[in-house]
């Protein structure tokens, strides 16, 4: 086909695509001298165009991608939306799970053949006339041909599940994986492409939440979180910038002595037009945004430029994201804002969640070994609340373990509570790892950990946060 520029000069190209408004037009520019352009040129074009219209079936890359699926959506609507009957079709989004690290650990090839397997298995699955494309970054979508019904369209969506049943063989290794999908149904959770989509993304983040290899349907409540939190992450990305942010510090107390001897740093977020943001919605929406590391190193810094301007040398404790170890620069963070601050490395505690994914463990055990060879301590947070505590004392190099707060609320409940924490803080003198317990809310749970020995405790029963100041409490409220 020949099309006319604004400044009137002739191209030669292959419209692709549906080109009655408002869909948008792909085109393969050839040639822009007419007098020049030949017919076997001309076949050429046809056959490039050919190419991305119709992908090779006999190579699993060359799938239907993310503008060509977005009209396969648009196609499905037009053709059920003004049928009475078996007007519905399913709308399926999975990915692989923790794509990142697969990269990372095995490299760009393996994925790659991880991802084509998974197709092959996918497709294989799939009943006639459905539709199978890719949404980039190791995203693709399914639809189920119009008629399907929700009961038909779940049962795919488990099988497409259930492919990760069978961990894939590579170069004589075999690697397991999981995926991640959300989903919909055409009218009931979207009437046009946009809201289609918006649905079964906003139910797949809430899949990954559980930490992969889990499904969730697509609801108005998903969507809307899933928008407030887009919103939320544009004015995250500027609140270190405008001073919004800001630091609460929680006493930790000797259980002995009763007496404060640190304070942990908590950090706040005041939204412009908002107020104070739940720190549990604003670190996890930083955390997957990638933005989180921009809040670390202002907690970090921030908090150990207040406790070395403190009259007692109380230890400061700031909690820091596990993403910081895999690339290995934490220590050079902590060791700048040591030197930049002038605090004690011994007064400083680098705290991790025990629910969060540590990395590979030799890179991790590395990392760790290199800040505490700076002089600084390090606790595991949230001991409890994950799947891989006991290991985690196995390998790697702690000082102090924070045992969780649904520990400390169970105790006194039944017998069984109270012999799970104590053969826990008689593990921890074991392995010389001090214990400090977290949401200690009663006397029988301070004497509790009191008498079995648990060091150091923290909650409302001792005191609570108060806001960013030169000097904290020295004793409990």
């Amino acid at each position: 086909m020949k099309f006319k520029t604004e400044g009137g000069h002739s191209v030669h190209g292959v419209a692709i695509g549906n080109p009655a408004p408002p869909q948008q037009i792909a085109l393969l520019i050839f040639a822009n001298n007419e007098t020049e352009f030949q017919s076997s040129s001309g076949a050429a074009l046809e056959d490039m165009a050919e190419l991305i219209r119709s992908p090779v079936k006999n190579s699993p890359f060359a799938m239907p991608n993310r503008l060509q699926t977005l009209e396969a959506i648009q196609s499905h609507i037009d053709r059920t939306k003004d049928l009475t009957k078996r007007a519905n079709f399913g709308l399926i989004w999975f990915n692989l799970d923790h794509l990142s690290f697969i990269n990372e650990r095995y490299g760009w090839d393996t994925a790659d053949h991880m991802l084509e397997e998974i197709i092959n298995r996918v497709a294989n699955l799939l009943p006639q006339n459905s539709f199978f494309g890719s949404m980039g970054g190791g995203n693709f979508v399914v639809l189920t041909p119009p008629g399907h019904t929700a009961v038909t369209t779940r049962s795919l969506m488990t099988s497409i599940l259930h492919i990760s049943d069978k961990p894939i063989c590579l170069a004589e290794m075999s690697l397991p994986f999981s995926l991640s999908v959300g989903w919909g149904m055409f009218p009931e959770d979207g009437k046009s492409v946009e809201d289609l989509l918006t649905g079964a993304k906003a139910a797949l983040v809430e899949a990954q939440r559980a930490g992969g290899g889990h499904e969730r349907r697509a609801s108005a409540e998903k969507t809307e979180l899933h928008l407030q939190s887009s919103s939320l992450e544009q004015d995250l990305a500027q609140a270190a910038e405008k001073n919004a942010l800001f630091l609460k510090w929680m006493p930790i107390v000797d259980t002995a002595s009763q007496r404060v001897i640190a304070h942990e740093a908590l950090l706040r977020w005041n939204r412009p037009g908002h107020g104070e943001v739940s720190p549990e919605l604003f670190i996890r929406c930083a955390e997957e945004a990638g933005m989180v590391e921009v809040l670390d190193t202002w907690s970090l810094r921030h908090a150990c430029k207040a406790a070395a301007q403190w009259e007692k040398p109380y230890r400061v404790c700031v909690n820091i994201s596990p993403v910081w170890l895999a690339s290995e620069r934490l220590s050079k963070l902590i060791a700048e804002i040591l030197q930049e601050t002038g605090l004690a490395p011994n007064r400083l505690q680098i705290e991790m969640s025990e629910s969060r994914f540590f990395g590979p463990e030799d890179i991790t055990f590395r990392e760790l070994a290199r800040v505490r060879a700076l002089g600084v301590r390090l606790a595991l947070d949230d001991f409890g609340s994950g799947h891989s505590s006991l290991e985690r004392l196995r390998f790697y190099p702690l000082d102090q373990i924070k045992l969780d707060r649904g520990f400390i609320k169970g105790l006194g409940e039944n017998d069984r509570a109270n012999e799970v924490m104590s053969a826990v803080l008689a593990l921890a003198r074991a392995l010389n790892i001090t214990t400090c317990a977290k949401g200690v809310e009663t006397e029988y749970q301070m004497a509790f950990l009191d008498a079995y020995g648990c060091e150091e405790v923290q909650g409302y029963l001792l005191g609570s946060p108060v806001l960013d100041q030169t000097q904290p409490l020295s004793r409990p409220a």
